[in-house]
């Protein structure tokens, strides 16, 4: 009897000290808009957003959603899933999600943008690494729904020294059924029977806005159609309509066939339904100078060094083309991490190469610099240099992680041993623009 009641208590005690020690989770927030982060975008544009949050405690949870402009809150509601804002303003934006569970646990997720006079100028130049597909017939379509469809010239070897430019016919094509097309089909030119349509609204009603087409924006990475609303409260605004997250090479020339009607008659009858287009830039996509961090996989935690690489893929020779004689890259990582060297290698061929590094708890600023000189003995490569972390035994932080910095805001520069963002320099200490540094980290869960 007493053993039964000891077992009994103790099992109560358990219950007790388990119920204490719960630990409460975090909701998870998934957040999207028709805005990406770090896009540019027009003033003039109608942008929504949308949110799910998921709380794997099953606890009542609140979220409230807040739009700021250069800091100051233009936007705010609660507990929707959804929201939108006429953004006619130039600015700094950040749309923020805030999720609260019964139980005091909160996350937050956000998407920063801005808005720009700029980016409408861009639309007029026909030319860049963004396109903008406009004609005055699209905004009187007449068609339910309306088809477009592209081509890209390609060039083709017909004898061992000779080749040939040819057209080929592109499908789009949803490979997972998401919704959203992100793979090219190439056809052959000769076989139109297998080209396809896609299809887009020929109007839209939304927002009691009665919104018309009115272009296409072409990019590397997506296809978005723009409606231009035209009657109702966001009339002169203009409305996103992505349909492929897939886009087009840099520097290869492709076209569109829009089919529609417009006064009874197709786009074609009036020259508008064919129209060929590329964007620009000094490189082609294959050959973009990136620069971007590796590091071995498997699993960090606490007593663990690992190393990181800054690649730079076609940076050498992008810098080479251009005389520069001066890099200097910053990187952030986690609180706690503790930096135990770095180790520069030869970069730049024919130059004799120079580095060094400052660094503080959270951060570290690479320097290198290319003089005339000796060239070092070994082979030049793509590895800018190679850092290397270890992880204390006490460390207390929930992420391990490492990334190059770019930091928007002055008052966000105090954490770095000097100017954070990257810095490219010429022969004669002039600014060189066009290198693409990914700011995506590496992260390792503990």
């Amino acid at each position: 009897m007493k053993k039964t009641l000891l077992i009994t208590l103790l099992l109560g005690f358990m219950l007790f000290v388990s119920g204490c020690f719960k630990i409460n989770n975090p909701p998870v927030i998934s957040l999207t808009g028709s805005v990406s982060e770090g896009q540019e975008i027009a003033p003039m544009t109608l942008v929504t957003f949308e949110w799910e949050i998921t709380d794997f405690d099953d606890t009542e949870v609140t979220s409230e959603f807040k739009l700021y402009r250069n800091g100051a809150e233009v936007l705010s509601v609660v507990d929707t899933g959804e929201a939108m804002y006429a953004l006619d303003e130039e600015g700094k934006y950040v749309a923020e999600v805030v999720a609260t569970d019964s139980m005091g646990a909160q996350s937050k997720e956000t998407i920063s943008f801005k808005a720009t006079n700029l980016k409408r100028e861009l639309f007029q130049s026909g030319a860049g690494l963004m396109y903008f597909d406009y004609s005055d017939y699209f905004q009187y379509i007449e068609d339910e729904a309306f088809g477009i469809r592209f081509y890209k010239t390609a060039s083709e070897e017909i004898l061992p020294a000779e080749e040939v430019t040819v057209r080929k016919r592109l499908n789009l094509l949803d490979t997972d059924d998401d919704g959203m097309y992100d793979t090219w089909e190439e056809i052959p030119n000769d076989r139109p029977d297998l080209q396809t349509y896609v299809y887009l609204p020929g109007y839209l009603i939304d927002y009691d806005t009665l919104w018309v087409p009115y272009g296409f924006e072409y990019g590397e990475k997506s296809i978005r159609a723009y409606y231009a609303g035209v009657e109702g409260p966001y009339s002169g605004y203009v409305l996103f309509y992505k349909f492929a997250e897939v886009g087009f090479d840099l520097n290869t020339v492709y076209a569109r066939w829009v089919e529609a009607h417009v006064f009874g008659n197709t786009l074609n009858d009036y020259g508008e339904a064919y129209k060929a287009f590329a964007l620009r830039e000094r490189y082609d996509s294959d050959e973009k100078p990136i620069i971007s961090l590796s590091t071995p996989d498997g699993d960090i935690g606490p007593g663990d060094s690992f190393t990181v690489s800054v690649l730079t893929e076609n940076v050498a020779s992008f810098a080479d083309l251009y005389d520069v004689r001066y890099v200097q890259l910053s990187l952030w990582n986690s609180e706690g991490l503790v930096l135990e060297g770095v180790e520069f290698g030869n970069f730049m061929a024919g130059l004799k190469d120079v580095g060094t590094f400052k660094s503080s708890d959270e951060a570290v600023t690479l320097y290198k610099a290319f003089l005339n000189g000796v060239d070092e003995a070994e082979a030049a490569d793509d590895v800018f240099a190679t850092l290397t972390f270890s992880v204390p035994e006490d460390f207390e932080g929930e992420l391990i992680a490492v990334g190059l910095a770019y930091e928007g805001y002055w008052d966000t520069y105090g954490t770095y041993p000097d100017l954070p963002n990257p810095a490219f320099r010429d022969v004669d200490n002039g600014s060189v623009d066009g290198f693409i540094v990914d700011h995506e980290p590496i992260v390792f869960l503990e």
